[in-house]
């Protein structure tokens, strides 16, 4: 449950990102007011929401099954823009839970998805900042819901941050590139292994050099990077240095091979020292379709990347397939992949070139169509361990005259690194944890104004020892319209199920019935 102190601490955070956003826009708003041409083209949508949700289990996984009866109030804003030298976007909620019956769990829970890029010194200084705040499963085995205003004792709240400051350039008038950068990502949470005092720091140095030989088609990089995690229960680190060659067949053909030097001490706590090679290509036949496939000999066996996109006027398609190393709580700084919204963003890029007005109506499209923007099929192990990930994930969006579908599967898994687990570790009882589940949406169009709309989603978790077994069913049906412009309604139904072999957790059955006003300015 979220605490009204953790609250405040990111309010005040999310209020001096919004201040320096604001700040920027209104320097650069100044600077442009002698060329009109050149104005930054910034878009800002506040909206608010008020919903009210009739449930037969408040509290799913308690012995005690209870109704109660939730109201919802939640303030927004969305801020997509570029101009001048800055460029961001950022999608905050704040939505504020009050039970008729349950009157003492009343809670806030905060949302924010932001990032932004400024040019601090002409073609030379660049700044990059991430930040998120999400909910989230404090372990992948605890009681699982698919609705946050439900209390759940295995939920919390999770902030994560990243700013990267970097130069870049050429040396002299040569035609070696260069580019050195930093990188900083903090994470931590109001709850579980990560809770305030427990944060996870990243630190990231990197260099990185590129040029061409004297054979027109063929290019060199080299990279070096070091990277250092720390950590109450263990920290983390490792180094790299990779040498690539790369040749272009032809503008839509490049092929790569590399080697190097790699050390890391995730397996254990002393250095580890091998040697990396690896080939990769990248191929763009079209503009509307791109393949990237990666191998890599790394410390940790193979590992590599396949990611495939392709799009037409109606369609969108996206798979990938990947092999690698994940350090604790990074997954929580890395935007969910091939989301609803991501597909649709992908499938309008040619009709609406302008990824600022592109992002207006992808918004307007999907809150229109009742269908969830950026949701996770399932929760993010919670470790302190470094782990291997294999993931896979395929994705695609339908739209037509009168019906919009999008559907992606997914599945992972993961495999712990090293010992010295914490008692609160997802990774605790099992070397392994494999996770699994798709989600879909259909909207169909029943007149200009309104739509029906079926989501469903499932996912799985599983480790090696007993009991380590839960499984999330959600399926709702939402009826929405709009009343005006800017105003828009549902109503809706939902069933919810969930099993799990573990000891001491409930399983549970939820059905409710929703209504939601929303209106945006």
């Amino acid at each position: 449950m979220t605490s009204r102190t953790t609250s405040r601490k990111s309010a005040v955070l999310l209020g001096c990102m919004l201040g320096g956003i604001f700040v920027v826009m209104d320097a650069l708003a100044q600077e442009t007011t002698d060329a009109p041409t050149s104005r930054p083209a910034w878009l800002i949508t506040p909206s608010i929401s008020g919903s009210v949700t009739l449930t037969d289990n408040v509290r799913p996984g308690q012995a005690d099954k209870k109704s109660d009866l939730i109201t919802s109030i939640t303030p927004a804003i969305r801020i997509d823009g570029k101009g001048g030298r800055v460029s961001g976007n950022l999608n905050f909620s704040w939505q504020n839970n009050f039970y008729a019956s349950e009157n003492r769990y009343n809670n806030d829970q905060m949302s924010l998805s932001a990032s932004g890029k400024a040019e601090l010194v002409e073609q030379w200084l660049f700044l990059d900042a991430l930040a998120s705040v999400a909910q989230h499963a404090t372990s992948v085995f605890g009681t699982q819901t698919a609705n946050n205003e439900l209390i759940n004792g295995n939920r919390g709240q999770t902030t994560s941050w990243q700013w990267s400051p970097y130069v870049q350039g050429y040396f002299g008038a040569s035609n070696v590139n260069y580019e050195l950068r930093y990188r900083n990502v903090r994470t931590t949470a109001d709850s579980g292994l990560y809770a305030t005092g427990s944060d996870v720091d990243t630190q990231i140095w990197s260099g990185r050099l590129s040029g061409n030989t004297p054979l027109a088609l063929l290019g060199w990089s080299l990279l070096a990077e070091d990277q250092r995690t720390s950590f109450n229960v263990r920290d983390s680190k490792s180094s790299r240095v990779i040498g690539t060659l790369e040749y272009r067949f032809d503008p839509q053909l490049k092929f790569n091979v590399s080697a190097g030097r790699e050390s890391d001490n995730y397996s254990n706590l002393q250095w580890q020292h091998r040697t990396v090679t690896g080939y990769g290509l990248d191929w763009a036949p079209t503009e509307r379709t791109l393949l990237k496939l990666a191998k890599e000999k790394r410390s940790f066996g193979n590992g590599h990347t396949i990611d495939f996109s392709h799009r037409t006027a109606l369609t969108a398609w996206k798979f990938i397939d990947t092999r690698s190393v994940v350090i604790p709580a990074q997954q929580f700084t890395t935007a969910p992949v091939s989301t609803a919204y991501d597909l649709l963003f992908l499938q309008l890029a040619s009709s609406i070139p302008d990824p600022v007005a592109r992002a207006q109506v992808v918004s307007a499209l999907l809150q229109s169509a009742g269908i969830p923007a950026n949701s996770l099929i399932y929760g993010n192990v919670v470790t302190a361990q470094p782990y291997i990930q294999r993931r896979q994930q395929a994705s695609l969006s339908l739209t037509g005259a009168n019906n919009t579908v999008t559907f992606t599967a997914q599945r992972s898994s993961n495999t712990r690194l090293g010992t010295g687990v914490s008692a609160l570790d997802d990774f605790a009882l099992t070397q392994n944890i494999r996770q699994s589940g798709f989600s879909g949406s259909w909207a169909h169009k029943l007149s200009p104004i309104s739509n029906l709309t079926l989501n469903a989603l499932t996912s799985h978790s599983r480790g090696d020892a007993a009991g380590q077994d839960s499984r999330l069913r959600s399926i709702s049906l939402l009826y929405t319209t709009k009343l005006g412009v800017r105003t828009t309604a549902s109503i809706g139904l939902r069933q919810n199920n969930y099993d799990n072999a573990g000891v001491g957790t409930q399983d549970y059955t939820e059905h409710a019935i929703t209504g939601t006003l929303s209106a945006s300015f």
